[in-house]
């Protein structure tokens, strides 16, 4: 008679299928009942019925009925538990899978963790994980990644306070080629000035932060745009704006009620001696006040100071002057407030089409913090905005830049459509008497360097006013 074969056996076979399932079952309530004590209300769920069992057991002697109930609430927990679980599994295998087709594996062959989802915005999702993979391993497999999940990854990040955490920023849907300015946009809670939307929401420039800001980009990029968000934003927070144009406001007239511009050199140099002398008087006020900012010399103090704000249309014309003791007086003036007006609230928001060394002083460009920087074709103004080449990648679509704070956000800049809004007439700068410049553009370096003291002729300076979907992504 031939021998049988256990395996052959049908008994044997159900005996494996049953005993699976019973250890699967069990498993499942165990992982249930551990997720259950991080549930405060299941906690004090079963303490109640435990109470309700010991009460039962010294009135009745049975308890059978208690046990049948402690049962059904553990075993309905762990079901809404495995519901809820569900994705989270499916997202975690699904990545498994990913992570080891494209071989990002760490030295003891574990794969990434993943750990949660989380939109941060309606272009963009973060997902995490727990990582012992090598950020630049990341960076290398990008592309890969990209291909393999069929989607875009914005950045690869490393958890500032944990380097065993890496996000992937995936892009849910591109940005828009066209976002219309709207009010709804001013941040009235922040020294903010809102420039455009990234895949992180809403970017802008914080004034308390980078004092200072550089707009750089090519004819047609959209720069003037973003300097007109920038003084409408100013406008409707009652700041002092003005407004440096050597072609004479022409691409900023929605503000000619409310703005004035200077566009020649005596009027520009006595503008910013003006704002120099402020930033000295504001310092003494504080030092008086005891304070070291403006923010809390408002606090404090009853003679409310507004920011001032300098927008350049176009730096480079500025200090294109071939007369080399203006350019001078107009270089150690722009140093001197990028240097010492922070904390007095006078900024500077200086917009320059190309880049070049040979124009922007170093010191300048260290103390200007904010750097905004659309497209270039060529790769050496980016890199001398930025300290990247990024910008040279941005696509070419009109209004999208790179923005430069303590990272780089591509950002797609509000369209200002021409608002007409009741704001102010402009105003002179808040400046005493005491602090008027001189009249005459050569005598102003020359009578400051030989006497400090001597007395000056006064005048007010001429201007002209004018008014993961992530369906993709698990494919």
């Amino acid at each position: 008679m031939a021998k049988r074969n256990i395996e052959d056996d049908w008994s044997f076979k159900i005996g494996c299928i049953i005993g699976e399932l019973i250890s699967r079952f069990f498993i499942f309530l165990w992982n249930g009942l551990k997720a259950s004590f991080k549930n405060r209300y299941m906690i004090v769920l079963y303490a109640c019925l435990i109470l309700l069992t010991g009460l039962s057991y010294f009135i009745n002697g049975d308890v059978s009925n208690m046990v049948v109930l402690i049962f059904l609430a553990v075993f309905l927990y762990c079901v809404c538990h495995s519901i809820k679980e569900y994705p989270i599994k499916k997202r975690r295998k699904y990545f498994n899978r990913l992570f080891e087709r494209v071989k990002l594996i760490a030295e003891d062959e574990t794969v990434p963790y993943y750990l949660y989802e989380t939109e941060i915005s309606e272009f963009a999702v973060m997902v995490v994980f727990a990582s012992l993979v090598p950020l630049s391993v990341w960076n290398a497999k990008k592309e890969l990644l990209e291909v393999h999940t069929n989607a875009k990854i914005i950045d690869i990040k490393q958890a500032p306070d944990n380097y065993q955490q890496i996000s992937l920023i995936i892009e849910m849907e591109p940005l828009p080629a066209l976002v219309e300015w709207s009010d709804k946009y001013t941040d009235l809670e922040q020294n903010k000035l809102n420039i455009g939307l990234s895949y992180s929401g809403v970017v802008g420039m914080d004034l308390e932060r980078q004092p200072h800001a550089f707009i750089a980009g090519e004819t047609g990029s959209g720069k003037s745009n973003v300097l007109k968000c920038m003084i409408h934003q100013a406008l409707i927070k009652k700041y002092d704006v003005i407004l440096i144009d050597f072609k004479r406001g022409v691409s900023f007239s929605s503000f000619k009620n409310s703005v004035a511009v200077y566009y020649e050199y005596k009027d520009v140099i006595t503008v910013i001696k003006n704002m120099i002398l402020e930033t000295t008087r504001r310092l003494d006020k504080f030092r008086s006040a005891g304070v070291d900012n403006i923010k809390d010399y408002n606090r404090v103090m009853s003679d409310y100071l507004h920011r001032k704000l300098i927008f350049i249309d176009e730096l480079a014309e500025l200090l294109k002057t071939r007369d080399k003791e203006l350019l001078h007086v107009l270089n150690d003036s722009l140093e001197t407030l990028t240097r010492l007006s922070r904390s007095a609230g006078v900024h500077l928001i200086m917009g320059i089409q190309r880049p070049d060394s040979t124009v922007i002083s170093g010191q300048i460009k260290n103390n200007v913090s904010y750097r905004v920087c659309g497209r270039f074709v060529d790769k050496e103004p980016s890199r001398i905005m930025l300290g990247s080449d990024i910008a040279s990648t941005l696509p070419n679509v009109k209004g999208r830049f790179i923005v430069k704070d303590n990272d780089f956000y591509e950002v797609q800049c509000f369209y200002f459509s021409e608002i007409s809004s009741a704001l102010q007439p402009p105003q002179e700068p808040e400046i005493s008497p005491a602090l008027q410049p001189p009249q005459e553009l050569e005598k102003v370096s020359q009578t400051e360097t030989k006497d400090d003291n001597k007395e000056q002729e006064k005048t007010e300076p001429g201007r002209a006013t004018f008014n993961f979907d992530f369906s993709d992504f698990t494919k």
